[in-house]
């Protein structure tokens, strides 16, 4: 049994090795101020972690590293951090302890294409642009989930997303398509879509085409009459927007030849969708595609003011048309 003056040494022997260690600790391996970026996937042991910071000249002892981690209880986040070798392991222990890591936006924009995307993906160093769109193509990739068509397009819903490096780029795209498809297993839409004999991919195909074709949030659904009415005609939808992204002359005003290019998506060729989605849209453009307004338009011409003038036949609609064209003309000059 420890006598009381023992059990003071034990203590004060106790108290010096605590504090030696947090001194140590404290020191930090130099006065470098350039960052290192360190990457910690999910699933890193403790050891693993000190040895990768050990691989970068962050740390010299492992063992002092993972001591200090126990003001965590030993679990440290995983991510993508920005450490310096004039930081202490204390301060490396407590940015790690408290996941003070890289997290990066994405910010998908209602109407825009895994393009569009691609690009965005790019300039916010999330993954680059050609390997996105390697990854939304990919056969195997699209199989998992559970997409059958050829790529991601119209799938990936409008949102502001944050990723960190911890999660495999594939994951993280997957957390997007997963919340496109839980907004289209909402009951009403399940049962409009029913109604209308219209399946996920046709209604995401029809909707993208309202999503660039509408300006305003009211037109949608007449617009969708429009196309739900040419469909039941079997008439061409015409829709510019649809050649437009079968030639994929994106930043290009459309041209005569264009509407006569043979691709799938070319509305102006055939009656009926095209191949697929031609951007990803919003929740207001996929309701307008399942429920579209009780009117009997066949045609609609732009304004030139981000509205539409709506006609029942051909000949207003050409007369509309001879309108708004010298209209717009006329500004040019």
């Amino acid at each position: 049994m420890l006598t009381t003056q023992n059990r003071i040494i034990v203590l004060a022997v106790g108290l010096f090795i605590v504090t030696q260690t947090l001194i140590f600790a404290s020191i930090p391996m130099g006065n470098n101020k350039e960052p290192l970026t360190v990457l910690v996937k999910n699933g890193t042991g403790l050891t693993e972690i000190a040895d990768i910071l050990k691989d970068n000249g962050l740390i010299t002892s492992s063992s002092l590293f993972i001591l200090c981690s126990l003001a965590y209880r030993g679990k440290l986040m995983a991510g993508e951090y920005e450490l310096r070798k004039d930081m202490s392991i204390l301060d490396i222990v407590k940015k790690l302890g408290r996941g003070e890591r890289n997290i990066y936006t994405l910010k998908i924009l209602e109407g825009h294409n895994l393009y569009n995307i691609a690009e965005t993906a790019e300039r916010s160093g999330i993954v680059g642009g050609n390997e996105f769109l390697r990854l939304s193509k990919n056969r195997a990739f699209l199989t998992h989930l559970g997409i059958t068509e050829d790529s991601l397009e119209g799938y990936l819903a409008p949102d502001t997303y944050y990723y960190s490096k911890e999660v495999e780029i594939e994951g993280f795209i997957e957390g997007i398509v997963k919340k496109t498809f839980k907004n289209l297993a909402k009951d009403d839409i399940k049962r409009r879509m029913g109604e209308l004999e219209l399946d996920i991919h046709k209604t995401l195909t029809l909707a993208s085409i309202i999503e660039r074709e509408a300006k305003m949030k009211e037109e949608k659904p007449v617009i969708s009459a429009v196309f739900h009415n040419r469909l039941k005609r079997g008439m061409p939808l015409d829709a510019d927007p649809t050649v437009v992204y079968g030639t994929r002359l994106f930043n290009q005003p459309i041209r005569r030849a264009d509407l006569s290019a043979h691709t799938p998506y070319n509305t102006y060729t055939f009656p009926g969708l095209p191949k697929g989605p031609i951007c990803n849209p919003d929740r207001n453009s996929i309701q307008a595609a399942l429920n579209p307004a009780p009117v009997d338009y066949l045609y609609f011409v732009s304004k030139n003011d981000g509205t539409h003038v709506f006609s029942k036949d051909v000949s207003d609609h050409n007369r509309f048309v001879a309108l708004y064209q010298r209209a717009k003309n006329a500004k040019k000059r």
